[in-house]
This record gives structure tokens, C-alpha cells and sequence, in this order.
């Protein structure tokens, strides 16, 4: 199975043409073709919003993760029991 995925604009007449460009890896002869078309939803813009991105390494210090991983669970889970 090959997924591809591409960004088209529905036109007001509501007709969409296709032409792709298939990987060379992909065998010839007949195929099925499925097609789900998900509606883009722009987001509002907010400037107080952060991207995730810009989350990354924002724990890189922080000393509530030192330590093994597992028994950092183990000691979280634990705290739910009480």
C-alpha cells in the first residue's frame, strides 16, 4: 500500500483533477484508489498562542524527570491509588 498525500484547491464548480505523479517503486496494472478529502480548517490566528515547537527542550532542566523512567511511573501511579 503507498500513501499519498497532496494539498488540492476544491474550485467553486466543484470538479477536481488529478494528475500525480506516482513513485517509481509502485507496480504497474490495475490498483484501487481510494480517496478521503478532509476540509483544511485554517486556525485563528492568536499571537498568545505558541507553537509546540517552540516547547521543545522547555523541561531540559527541570529536576522532576531525573532519575530512572520507569520508577518515575511507578511512583506517579502510585499517587493515584491514594
Amino acid at each position: 500500500m503507498t500513501i499519498i498525500c497532496k494539498i488540492v484547491e476544491i474550485t467553486e464548480d466543484r470538479r477536481l483533477r488529478l494528475d500525480l505523479n506516482l513513485p517509481d517503486g509502485l507496480p504497474t496494472g490495475q490498483a484501487e484508489l481510494r480517496l478521503t478529502i478532509n476540509p483544511l480548517r485554517p486556525t485563528p490566528a492568536n499571537p498568545a498562542r505558541k507553537p509546540f515547537e517552540g516547547l521543545f527542550g522547555a523541561l531540559k532542566d527541570n529536576k522532576s524527570f531525573d532519575g530512572d523512567g520507569t520508577d518515575l511511573q511507578r511512583q506517579w501511579r502510585d499517587e493515584w491509588s491514594e
